[in-house]
Order: C-alpha cells, then structure tokens, then sequence
C-alpha cells in the first residue's frame, strides 16, 4: 500500500467522521519492530514530520484487517492534531492515554458499526484478523493476557518499558471494553483480576470516557510516579547489600528523597569497601 492510497483511507476517514482538515500524512515507511502493526513517533509528529509507520508484513494480510490497522493509526493522528495540550510531558501522557483508549473504541466500533455491545455478541461478531477472522471474546481475551503478561515481568524484572507496554494493552482493553453495556462491571473484574484494585485506575477509565482530560493526565501521573517508586527501590535493592541498605529502610525511600540516599548510601559503601581494603 503506498503513500497515495493510504492518504486516501485517510479521507475516507475523515469524511466518516466530519473531520475539517487539511493535513496530510506526508510519508510512509515499513519499518516497525516485529511485534508493531503501526505507529506515528510523537517526536516526529511534534516536528511536522507525519511519518506513518507500519509493519513490513502488511502486504500479507486482508484488506480489511489493514484498513482495521490504518484506522487506528488514523485516530492517533487525528488526537494528535487536536491534543488539548501544548505542554510536552502532558501532550505524551494524553497521548499515551486517551489516544490509545479512543484508537481501540473508535476502531472496534467502526468495524462492527455500533457502539453497545452486550455478552450475545462477544462470539457473534467477528472481526478481520490478520489471516483470519477472530471473535470479540478472543480480542478481548488476547488484550487481557497481553497486559497481564507486560506487568507481571515489570513486576519480575522491575524495568520501566514493561510498565509502559502494559499500561498501553490496558488502554487497548479499556478502549474496547467501554463499548460495552456493562463497561463498569467488565472494568472492575479486569482491574480485579490484574490485582489493580487501587481507585486511580478506576478513576483513571472514568476520566477516559467521559473525556476528562485532566483527570487522565492526574491519574495518569500518579500510576506512572507509582511504577517510577517500584523501579527506584527494586533499583537500590539491586545495587545496595542489606547491611548497607537493610530491608525496612528501603520503605522510606521516596520520589523525593531517593537521591539524598543515593548519595548517603554511597558514603556507606565506599567506607565500607575502604575497610575491607584495609583489612587484606
């Protein structure tokens, strides 16, 4: 698919949804890593370059499952023209956020062409697939076990882009489970069975569709600064031995004071490694 036919889908797009714009997607590439059917880099959009990205394999799948594809990325563009915000750090966590949950409901709902879903149509409705169609349940059922996936290895390995590949399926799987009649019940046995019980998320999907966009980036900046803890202690755990360090001391370290530690735990340790030289 070249450049001219994308732009194209891209009116198409816009007509659909009386999108008033001129802009144009300027370039594409197949370049994404294996496992990215599609990506705008916000750096590049931030430049004006409206480079859309795609996965190499796109020649290999239906039309319609391209067309699934290019409309997401088509949302993303979309959000970014319109991003209510200037200021960067809130532009990528809008981003991030609400534009990943509005790609996956706008898409869904495009291609089912409604926007209610009940329990009778998770096995009914089929949606196009790469090679083949899969039901909603499956989707749904795939989107689940990819976040629990990314934040259970954050949890093993304590390493930030974990976090944000599982932060960006749970947006998938909110976007998706928004359309259903039920949404509040489906959100809160998801949240349940990831263990995320804490009120931010669920303040977080209440933002999302109700399109309170300061209350994404504060609940948003609060899940993230979480993460950030986890990885900053996991990070001094692994550098610091207990008797420099002991366990109940890791507790007490903050967003705030982490690097007042790191200095004072570093006076400890080369103390420390000054003795035992000292004692050969």
């Amino acid at each position: 698919m070249n450049l001219r036919q994308i732009n194209l889908l891209w009116e198409e797009y816009k007509r659909k949804y009386n999108i008033d714009s001129d802009v144009k997607i300027s370039a594409v590439k197949y370049d994404t890593d294996k496992y990215v059917e599609g990506c705008f880099n916000l750096l590049e959009l931030m430049e004006g370059k409206y480079i859309l990205h795609l996965n190499k394999n796109m020649h290999l799948y239906s039309d319609n499952y391209a067309k699934f594809i290019l409309f997401h990325e088509f949302t993303h563009f979309y959000d970014f023209i319109n991003c209510p915000y200037e200021e960067q750090d809130k532009m990528f966590m809008w981003m991030n956020a609400y534009s990943e949950y509005h790609a996956c409901k706008v898409t869904l709902a495009r291609f089912i062409e409604m926007f209610t879903l009940t329990e009778v149509h998770l096995d009914k409705i089929q949606l196009p697939g790469p090679y083949k169609e899969i039901s909603i349940r499956r989707l749904l059922v795939e989107s689940f076990y990819r976040t629990k996936i990314c934040f259970d290895q954050f949890f093993s390995t304590f390493q930030l882009n974990d976090f944000a590949s599982g932060f960006r399926q749970l947006m998938y799987l909110f976007g998706y489970l928004s359309l259903f009649k039920n949404d509040e019940w489906m959100v809160e046995q998801t949240l349940a069975s990831l263990h995320f019980e804490d009120e931010c998320f669920t303040n977080l999907y209440h933002g999302l569709k109700n399109m309170e966009f300061d209350q994404v980036i504060d609940n948003y900046k609060e899940i993230s600064e979480v993460a950030m803890l986890i990885y900053i202690r996991a990070s001094f755990r692994r550098y610091y031995d207990r008797d420099i360090l002991p366990d109940d001391e890791i507790g007490k370290i903050t967003l705030d004071n982490y690097k007042d530690y790191i200095e004072e735990l570093d006076r400890k340790k080369a103390e420390q490694e000054r003795l035992a030289q000292a004692g050969q």
